[in-house]
C-alpha cells in the first residue's frame, strides 16, 4: 500500500512515514502495520513509548481486529491523507489473562471442595509425584501474573475515562465498588477468593496511580513487590506492589512491546530462565512443601511468574499464536465470568465426589482441566454473539454507570471472534 503526504513520500531505514495530521503512520516493506511507539509513530518494529494516548487504551474493551488505514482519494483519484483505525485490542494480553486463568484454577479447585479437609492430619507424611508437579511448576505461579494484569487494567481504564471526558477517579471508584460486590457474593461458594482483596486494595492505590509521577509509581511498585516477597513469600501482600508495576508497565508501553517482542524479550528469558532455575533450587532445598507456605516458595514462584509471561509473549510471535489464542483467548476475554463460573461448577462435583474424604490431587486436576475445555468452548461461542462474559458486561455497567451495549451488531461490528 502506498500513500502520500503532499505527493511525496517520507522514507526512513527503507519504510514510508506518512504525516497524518499529528500522527505518522510508519509501514513496513510488506505495508504492514506493527507497533505503536511513544511518539504517535505506528512502526514496523516495537518500542516501548511513554505515551498512554499511543497505545491501545482500553485493553479490556477494544475489539480485536487488524489495523487498517484507508486512503481517502480526490475526485481525480490522488491521494488527499491516510486516516488512523482505531487502536487494535492487545491479544497477547488476552492470551496471557486465559493462562493465568488455568492456572489459578488447576491450584484453588483442592481449595474450593476442600480436597480432605475430613482427613485426620498425619504428620511426616511425603508427597506424591502430581503434587510436587504441582508445586513447582503452578503454585504461586500464575497469581501474580493475575495481580500484575489487574494493575494493568487500571491504567487502562483510567484512559479510557480521559479520552471519554469522565473523571477517572469516579469511574475507577465504581469499578473497585463493583468489584468487591462480586467478590462479597463469590466468597459465599468460595472464602479464599481472590476479588475482594483486588477490590480494596484498588481503592486504596487509585490516588497513587492517577496523581504521583510515573517514576515515582514504578519505583514503589518495584520496592513493594521485592519487599513483600522478600518478606511473606506469596501472600496478599504481594498485590499492592503488583498492582503498581502492572499499571507502569501500560504507561511505559510493556503491552505494544509483549505483542511485537524483539530479541531484548529473547534476552530477558535467558536472565528469567537463570533466575528461575536458582529459585526452585532455592525453594527445593527449603524442604517440600505447598511453596504458599514457604517464603522461598513464593520467591520462587514471582520470579517463574515472569518467565511464563515471556515465554507466552515469545510464543505468540511464532506459528504457536494460532492455538495459542484458540484456546486461552476466550478464557482471557471473559476471566472474571470463568474465575466465579469455575467455584460455582467444582463445588457441586467435589461434593458429589466425595473429595473431602479424598487426598489424591490426579482427579481434582482432571476435573479443573475439564472444566476449562469446557469454558473456553463456551466462552468462544459467547463471543461470536456478545461483546462481552456476562460477569465483564455487568462489571462493565457499574463501571460506567449506564447500560453498555451487549450484542453484537452483524451488519456494523467489525469485532471478530477470538481466533
Amino acid at each position: 500500500m502506498h500513500a502520500t503526504a503532499g505527493n511525496r513520500p517520507v522514507t526512513r531505514g527503507g519504510r514510508c512515514l506518512i504525516p497524518v495530521l499529528h500522527l505518522r503512520v510508519e509501514f513496513g516493506p510488506e505495508g504492514s502495520l506493527a507497533g505503536v511507539s511513544g511518539d504517535g509513530t505506528m512502526a514496523t518494529e516495537p518500542c516501548i513509548g511513554p505515551s498512554l494516548s499511543a497505545m491501545n487504551s482500553d485493553n479490556a474493551q477494544q475489539p480485536n481486529v487488524p489495523v487498517t488505514v484507508p486512503e481517502h482519494r480526490s475526485a481525480d483519484g490522488g491521494a488527499l491523507a491516510a486516516t488512523a483505525a482505531p487502536a487494535p485490542r492487545y491479544q497477547v494480553l488476552d492470551v496471557l489473562r486465559g493462562f493465568a486463568v488455568c492456572g489459578i484454577l488447576l491450584v484453588n479447585t483442592g481449595d474450593i471442595t476442600n480436597l480432605g479437609m475430613d482427613l485426620p492430619v498425619v504428620m511426616g507424611r511425603g508427597f506424591s509425584t502430581t503434587q510436587n508437579v504441582l508445586f513447582y511448576l503452578v503454585s504461586t505461579r500464575f497469581v501474580p501474573i493475575f495481580s500484575f494484569m489487574f494493575g494493568m487494567s487500571l491504567m487502562f481504564v483510567a484512559d479510557s475515562a480521559r479520552r471519554r471526558g469522565a473523571r477517572p477517579w469516579r469511574v475507577l471508584l465504581r469499578r473497585m465498588l463493583g468489584l468487591l460486590v462480586i467478590g462479597l457474593l463469590h466468597s459465599l461458594i468460595y472464602p479464599g477468593e481472590v476479588l475482594k482483596t483486588y477490590a480494596v486494595v484498588g481503592m486504596v492505590l487509585i490516588p497513587v496511580v492517577l496523581s504521583a509521577p510515573r517514576r515515582v509509581v514504578a519505583a514503589l511498585g518495584v520496592v513493594a513487590t521485592v519487599a513483600s516477597f522478600a518478606v511473606a513469600g506469596s501472600s496478599v501482600l504481594n498485590v499492592p506492589g503488583l498492582f503498581l508495576l502492572g499499571a507502569m508497565a501500560v504507561a511505559y508501553g510493556l503491552p505494544t512491546f509483549l505483542e511485537h517482542p524483539d530479541r531484548r524479550l529473547v534476552i530477558a528469558a535467558g536472565a528469567l530462565a537463570v533466575l528461575t532455575g536458582l529459585a526452585v533450587f532455592w525453594q527445593f532445598r527449603s524442604g517440600d512443601g505447598d511453596p504458599r507456605f514457604v517464603s522461598a516458595g513464593g520467591i520462587a514462584g514471582g520470579v517463574q511468574a515472569a518467565l511464563y509471561v515471556v515465554l507466552v509473549a515469545l510464543a505468540c510471535a511464532t506459528p504457536l499464536r494460532r492455538p495459542l489464542a484458540a484456546f486461552l483467548e476466550p478464557l482471557g476475554r471473559t476471566a472474571l465470568s470463568c474465575y466465579v463460573g469455575a467455584s460455582c461448577i467444582v463445588v457441586p462435583v467435589g461434593l458429589l465426589l466425595g473429595w473431602r474424604e479424598s487426598e489424591d490431587l490426579l482427579p481434582v486436576l482432571g476435573v479443573a482441566a475439564v472444566v476449562l475445555v469446557i469454558q473456553s468452548v463456551i466462552a468462544r461461542l459467547w463471543l461470536r454473539h456478545f461483546r462481552y462474559g456476562p460477569l465483564e458486561w455487568i462489571w462493565r455497567c457499574l463501571t460506567w454507570w449506564k447500560p453498555q451495549p451487549m450484542r453484537r451488531d452483524t451488519n456494523r461490528d467489525t469485532v471478530r471472534s477470538p481466533a
